[in-house]
C-alpha cells in the first residue's frame, strides 16, 4: 500500500538507548532469577533438619534432589517449545506459579512419597520459567550486549541461592524446615503476581508470529514513546517464522553441529561444575583442612563464579565464543591445582576463587550464548533443550565422584579427572567457532 509505514521491531530495539522500560525490564527478570535461584536451593537448605526431623534416611533423602532436577530436565526439554508457541511471558508466569505452588505444598507433608511429586513438579516450574527468561531477556537487548545481561541475570540466580542460605540460617533453628519451603513459596506465587502486572511479551516473538498485534504496538510505544504508529503500520520482524516443531529446527538449515557442540558444553561443564560444588568441601576436608575454612573454599568458588559471570557475558559481546572457550581451557590448571594443594587452605581459596571465575563463569556464558545462536520462533526451544541437557551432565557429576572416592582415588588424581569435562567443554566451544564463525548467531536472531 503507498505510504504505508512500515516499523522494523529489530531496528527499534538496536537503537535503544537506556530506558525506564529496559530497566524495569531487567529488574523483574533479576528478581526471577533470585526467586528461582533460592527455590532451586531450598531442598538443600532444609535437608539437615527434614532429615533428623522427619526420620528419613540421608541415601533416601538423595531422591529429594535428582527427582527435582529430574523435573527441571522435563520441564525445559517439554515447555520450551511451548514457549516459542505461546509466548514467553506466560510460560515465565506460569512457572513461578508452579514452582512457587508447589513449594509451598511441601511445607504441609511429611512423608518422601509425598514430598517427592511436589519438588518433580516445582522443577518441572522451574525448567518452564528459566528458558523463557533468557529468551525474554535476550529478545529485548540489543546484540552487542545480549550476553552480558544474560550474565547479569546469573548473577542474580546466584545471589538468590546465597540470600536463601542466609534466610535459612535464621529461619531453620526459630520455626523448623516448613519455614524455608513457606518463604520460597510464597515468595513464588506473589512473583507470578507480580510478573502478571508488570511482564511485557517479547516484541520479537509478537513480529514473527504476527498474532497480537494491537499488543506489538502497545509494547513498542513502551518501548520507544516517540514511535509514530498509526492503523496501518505495518510491523516487520526481519526473520521468518518456520512451520511445524521448533525442536526439529534444531538440526536443520545447519545447525545440528552446533546444537551438538553446545550440548557437549553445556552437560561436561555441568558435570566439572556440580562435582566441585558437591564434593569439595567433603574432600578438602578430609586432607585436612578445617571444616570452616571448607565451606569458606566453596563460597569463594561461588564469588568468582559471579565475578566471572559478569565477565564472561562481556567478553562474549565482544571478543566471541572463543572467549568462553578460553576461559574453560584457563579453569583446567586450578582444578588440577586444587587436588595439588593439599592442606594449604590460602593457596586452595585462591584457586577455588580463579576456579570459580572460570568454570561458572563459563557456565553463564554458555547460558548466554543458547539464547543467542537461535533465531526468535525457535529461541526458548534452543535454550530450554541447552539446559535440559545440561541436567544430565549434574545428575552424573556428583555420582562419578561419590564412586571415585569409595575407590579411594587419591585426591590429586581426583581433581585430575574432574578437569578432564571443562577440557572437553573448551574443546566443544573451540569447534563450534570453526563450524559457525567468529559469534555463531542467526540472521535476525
Amino acid at each position: 500500500m503507498p505510504g504505508q509505514q512500515i516499523v522494523h521491531v529489530g531496528e527499534v530495539i538496536e537503537a535503544q538507548k537506556s530506558s525506564w522500560f529496559q530497566r524495569r525490564l531487567i529488574f523483574w527478570i533479576a528478581i526471577t532469577m533470585m526467586i528461582e535461584g533460592n527455590d532451586n536451593q531450598v531442598a538443600g537448605f532444609a535437608a539437615p533438619v527434614m532429615i533428623s526431623t522427619l526420620h528419613i534416611d540421608s541415601a533416601r533423602f538423595g531422591w529429594v534432589f535428582s527427582v527435582g532436577l529430574f523435573g527441571y530436565m522435563l520441564g525445559a526439554l517439554g515447555f520450551s517449545a511451548v514457549g516459542d508457541r505461546v509466548g514467553r511471558r506466560l510460560l515465565v508466569i506460569g512457572g513461578a506459579l508452579l514452582f512457587g505452588g508447589f513449594t509451598l505444598a511441601t511445607a504441609y507433608v511429611d512423608t518422601l512419597s509425598t514430598i517427592l511429586p511436589l519438588r518433580f513438579c516445582a522443577g518441572i516450574g522451574l525448567g518452564c520459567a528459566i528458558p523463557n527468561s533468557i529468551a525474554l531477556m535476550a529478545e529485548y537487548a540489543p546484540k552487542g550486549s545480549r550476553a552480558t545481561r544474560i550474565g547479569l541475570m546469573f548473577v542474580a540466580y546466584t545471589i538468590g541461592s546465597a540470600l536463601g542460605g542466609v534466610a535459612a540460617a535464621w529461619l531453620l533453628p526459630r520455626y523448623g524446615w516448613t519455614s524455608v519451603f513457606q518463604l520460597g513459596g510464597w515468595t513464588g506465587i506473589g512473583l507470578a503476581a507480580m510478573l502478571y502486572f508488570t511482564l511485557p511479551e517479547s516484541v520479537r516473538f509478537l513480529a514473527v508470529t504476527q498474532s497480537r498485534v494491537a499488543e506489538l504496538a502497545r509494547t513498542l510505544k513502551r518501548l520507544d514513546p516517540h514511535l509514530q504508529i498509526g492503523p496501518d503500520t505495518q510491523f516487520v520482524a526481519d526473520e521468518l517464522k518456520q512451520p511445524g516443531v521448533p525442536v526439529k529446527y534444531l538440526f536443520l538449515e545447519g545447525r545440528a553441529a552446533k546444537s551438538l557442540l553446545l550440548w557437549t558444553a553445556y552437560i561436561t561443564t555441568q558435570m566439572t561444575l556440580i562435582f566441585l560444588t558437591s564434593w569439595l568441601p567433603t574432600v578438602i576436608h578430609q586432607d585436612g583442612i578445617d571444616l570452616a575454612d571448607a565451606e569458606i573454599t566453596v563460597a569463594l568458588l561461588q564469588i568468582g563464579g559471579a565475578a566471572g559471570s559478569v565477565a564472561f557475558g562481556r567478553m562474549l559481546d565482544k571478543l566471541g565464543v572463543n572467549a568462553l572457550a578460553a576461559g574453560l581451557l584457563a579453569a583446567v590448571p586450578f582444578i588440577v591445582g586444587i587436588g595439588s594443594a593439599s592442606g594449604i587452605a590460602p593457596l586452595l581459596m585462591a584457586l577455588a576463587t580463579m576456579t570459580g571465575f572460570c568454570v561458572v563463569g563459563g557456565q553463564t556464558g554458555i547460558n548466554a550464548l543458547s539464547g543467542t545462536i537461535y533465531p526468535t520462533y525457535m529461541r526458548s526451544t534452543g535454550s530450554g533443550w541447552a539446559l535440559g541437557m545440561g541436567r544430565i551432565g549434574s545428575i552424573v557429576g556428583p555420582l562419578i565422584g561419590g564412586v571415585l572416592l569409595e575407590l579411594g582415588v587419591p585426591t590429586w588424581q581426583l581433581f585430575l579427572i574432574a578437569a578432564a569435562p571443562a577440557l572437553c567443554a573448551a574443546g566443544s566451544l573451540f569447534l563450534m567457532r570453526r563450524v559457525a564463525g567468529r559469534f555463531p548467531q542467526d540472521p535476525g536472531g
